[in-house]
Protein backbone atom coordinates (compact mmCIF):
# COMPACT_ATOMS: atom_id res chain seq x y z
CA UNK A 1 0.00 0.00 0.00
CA UNK A 2 1.26 3.49 -0.86
CA UNK A 3 -0.13 6.84 0.22
CA UNK A 4 -1.03 8.81 -2.91
CA UNK A 5 -1.91 12.11 -1.32
CA UNK A 6 -2.99 14.00 1.74
CA UNK A 7 -5.44 16.91 2.10
CA UNK A 8 -5.03 19.34 4.99
CA UNK A 9 -7.91 21.72 5.63
CA UNK A 10 -7.25 25.04 7.32
CA UNK A 11 -8.67 28.47 7.97
CA UNK A 12 -5.11 29.85 8.01
CA UNK A 13 -4.51 29.27 4.29
CA UNK A 14 -2.03 32.13 3.70
CA UNK A 15 0.07 31.13 6.72
CA UNK A 16 0.45 27.61 5.30
CA UNK A 17 1.42 28.94 1.90
CA UNK A 18 4.09 31.18 3.44
CA UNK A 19 5.50 28.35 5.57
CA UNK A 20 5.55 25.81 2.74
CA UNK A 21 7.17 28.14 0.22
CA UNK A 22 9.57 30.06 2.49
CA UNK A 23 10.79 27.33 4.83
CA UNK A 24 10.28 24.10 2.91
CA UNK A 25 10.82 25.81 -0.46
CA UNK A 26 8.17 23.63 -2.06
CA UNK A 27 6.57 24.44 -5.40
CA UNK A 28 2.83 24.99 -5.12
CA UNK A 29 0.28 24.39 -7.86
CA UNK A 30 -2.99 26.31 -7.70
CA UNK A 31 -6.03 24.06 -7.94
CA UNK A 32 -8.53 26.83 -7.17
CA UNK A 33 -8.76 30.07 -5.17
CA UNK A 34 -9.02 28.02 -1.98
CA UNK A 35 -6.84 25.01 -2.75
CA UNK A 36 -3.13 24.53 -3.47
CA UNK A 37 -1.16 21.34 -4.05
CA UNK A 38 2.49 20.55 -3.56
CA UNK A 39 4.18 17.50 -5.02
CA UNK A 40 6.51 15.35 -2.92
CA UNK A 41 8.40 12.68 -4.90
CA UNK A 42 5.72 9.98 -5.16
CA UNK A 43 2.89 11.73 -3.32
CA UNK A 44 1.24 15.12 -2.89
CA UNK A 45 -0.18 17.35 -0.15
CA UNK A 46 -3.15 19.60 -0.78
CA UNK A 47 -3.89 22.62 1.42
CA UNK A 48 -7.57 23.56 1.31
CA UNK A 49 -9.05 26.71 2.88
CA UNK A 50 -12.05 26.36 5.20
CA UNK A 51 -14.54 29.15 5.96
CA UNK A 52 -13.90 28.99 9.73
CA UNK A 53 -11.19 27.71 12.09
CA UNK A 54 -11.20 23.97 12.75
CA UNK A 55 -10.92 22.35 16.17
CA UNK A 56 -7.35 21.21 16.95
CA UNK A 57 -6.24 18.35 14.75
CA UNK A 58 -4.68 15.22 16.22
CA UNK A 59 -2.82 14.42 13.02
CA UNK A 60 0.98 14.64 12.72
CA UNK A 61 3.03 15.08 9.56
CA UNK A 62 6.56 13.63 9.51
CA UNK A 63 9.42 14.09 7.04
CA UNK A 64 12.75 12.25 7.01
CA UNK A 65 15.65 14.37 5.75
CA UNK A 66 19.26 13.57 5.01
CA UNK A 67 21.74 15.43 7.29
CA UNK A 68 22.49 18.21 4.80
CA UNK A 69 18.80 18.92 4.12
CA UNK A 70 18.02 18.73 7.85
CA UNK A 71 20.69 21.34 8.64
CA UNK A 72 19.45 23.53 5.78
CA UNK A 73 15.86 23.27 7.02
CA UNK A 74 16.90 24.36 10.51
CA UNK A 75 18.68 27.41 9.06
CA UNK A 76 15.65 28.35 6.93
CA UNK A 77 13.35 27.88 9.89
CA UNK A 78 15.53 30.16 12.04
CA UNK A 79 15.46 32.86 9.36
CA UNK A 80 11.70 32.43 8.92
CA UNK A 81 11.12 33.03 12.64
CA UNK A 82 13.51 35.98 12.56
CA UNK A 83 11.55 37.61 9.72
CA UNK A 84 8.04 36.81 10.96
CA UNK A 85 7.36 37.76 14.57
CA UNK A 86 3.62 37.12 14.18
CA UNK A 87 4.06 33.59 12.87
CA UNK A 88 1.31 31.04 13.57
CA UNK A 89 3.68 28.04 13.19
CA UNK A 90 5.13 27.52 16.68
CA UNK A 91 8.51 25.90 17.26
CA UNK A 92 7.99 22.79 19.39
CA UNK A 93 11.29 20.87 19.38
CA UNK A 94 14.68 21.78 17.96
CA UNK A 95 17.66 19.51 18.59
CA UNK A 96 20.32 17.62 16.63
CA UNK A 97 17.96 14.84 15.48
CA UNK A 98 14.48 16.37 15.45
CA UNK A 99 12.87 19.67 14.60
CA UNK A 100 9.11 20.02 15.01
CA UNK A 101 6.59 22.81 14.70
CA UNK A 102 2.91 23.05 15.56
CA UNK A 103 0.79 24.53 12.80
CA UNK A 104 -2.15 26.91 13.37
CA UNK A 105 -4.59 23.96 13.40
CA UNK A 106 -2.68 22.01 16.07
CA UNK A 107 -0.95 19.53 13.77
CA UNK A 108 2.64 18.64 14.62
CA UNK A 109 5.07 18.72 11.69
CA UNK A 110 8.15 16.64 12.53
CA UNK A 111 11.39 16.84 10.56
CA UNK A 112 13.70 13.98 11.47
CA UNK A 113 17.34 13.60 10.47
CA UNK A 114 17.61 10.27 8.67
CA UNK A 115 20.98 9.25 10.09
CA UNK A 116 20.79 6.25 12.43
CA UNK A 117 20.66 7.09 16.13
CA UNK A 118 22.40 5.06 18.79
CA UNK A 119 20.34 3.57 21.64
CA UNK A 120 21.04 6.35 24.17
CA UNK A 121 20.10 9.07 21.66
CA UNK A 122 16.89 7.23 20.80
CA UNK A 123 15.79 6.88 24.41
CA UNK A 124 16.67 10.53 25.14
CA UNK A 125 14.69 11.65 22.10
CA UNK A 126 11.70 9.55 23.16
CA UNK A 127 11.72 10.93 26.72
CA UNK A 128 12.03 14.56 25.57
CA UNK A 129 8.98 14.31 23.31
CA UNK A 130 6.47 12.70 25.67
Amino acid sequence: MRLCGLTLETYFFQDYLAFLTEVLELELSELSDVSMRLDLNSTWVEIRKTPQPLPDSLMNVEFSLDPEDFYSLKQKLGFYYYRRNDNRFLLHTNNEALCSVVDPDGRVWRFVQSTPLNVSQTSDLFCKNL
